[in-house]
């Protein structure tokens, strides 16, 4: 495939972000970064154009030297991140930590560093937040904050990049059958229905209509939610 449009998107290992990254494959050349190796060389083999990139979000030097090779960037988004659901009782301070590092910091990290790649291609930044970036519930504290801290990182990036054409998306999907909401259901006690919940095929459509709209508009902020007959999610 011959494309000159570029998308770079974490948390391309599985659930969300690799769907989003099958999605985008279409029509552009994709960057994938995660940890996984194994798994990224394995997607990326399926996808028209694509490349790897392994790195820990959370160390800046390996996202700089990343960046330092990418030019334009014509959509880059944000999926990868980390749960860590219990009390503030219970909960330590390194997954405190963890959850802010990989679900905020690595973002805004990122973000900085690949700016002026995304300036020169009038480009678009989505982050993938949840429903639990609107509202927090027992035993969420950790993840929500970070959520939340997520959805005020976009807010302001909208409004300081938008006199340099830089479109700033966030998304809030609500339960998805993925890993991570299997984990989340298994803290609760209670049995996991990947059928009962979003699939991520849905939220990466959401991302495509995002990247497909006019120039002339964005959309700031989507909720994604299941149907009723999926409402036990609070």
């Amino acid at each position: 495939m011959t494309t000159t449009s570029t998308a770079f998107v974490t948390g391309a290992t599985s659930g969300i972000g690799r769907a989003i990254a099958a999605a985008l494959a279409a029509t552009h050349h994709v960057h994938l970064i995660g940890r996984n190796r194994g798994a990224l060389d394995e997607l990326a083999e399926v996808l028209p154009s694509a490349e790897v990139h392994v790195a820990d979000l959370a160390d800046g030097a390996q996202l700089a030297g990343i960046a330092g090779g990418i030019d334009r960037l014509d959509v880059l988004v944000h999926s990868a991140g980390v749960l860590h659901m219990g009390s503030t009782e219970n909960l330590d301070p390194a997954q405190w930590r963890e959850s802010l590092e990989v679900n905020v910091l690595a973002p805004v990290e990122l973000t900085r560093v690949l700016l002026p790649a995304l300036r020169r291609a009038s480009g678009q930044v989505i982050l993938i937040n949840s429903g639990l970036g609107h509202r927090s519930i027992a035993g969420s504290g950790a993840y929500s904050a970070s959520k939340f801290a997520l959805r005020a990182f976009a807010d302001a990036l909208r409004q300081e990049e938008a006199e340099n054409g830089v479109r700033v998306t966030s998304i809030h999907p609500g339960r998805v059958a993925t890993p991570m909401q299997e984990q989340l259901r298994a803290w609760e006690g209670l049995p996991y229905d990947g059928d009962a919940w979003i699939r991520p095929e849905q939220v990466a459509d959401a991302v495509i209509t995002a990247v497909n709209l006019d120039r002339n508009a964005v959309i700031g902020t989507l909720d994604i939610s299941p149907t009723p007959r999926a409402r036990s999610d609070r």
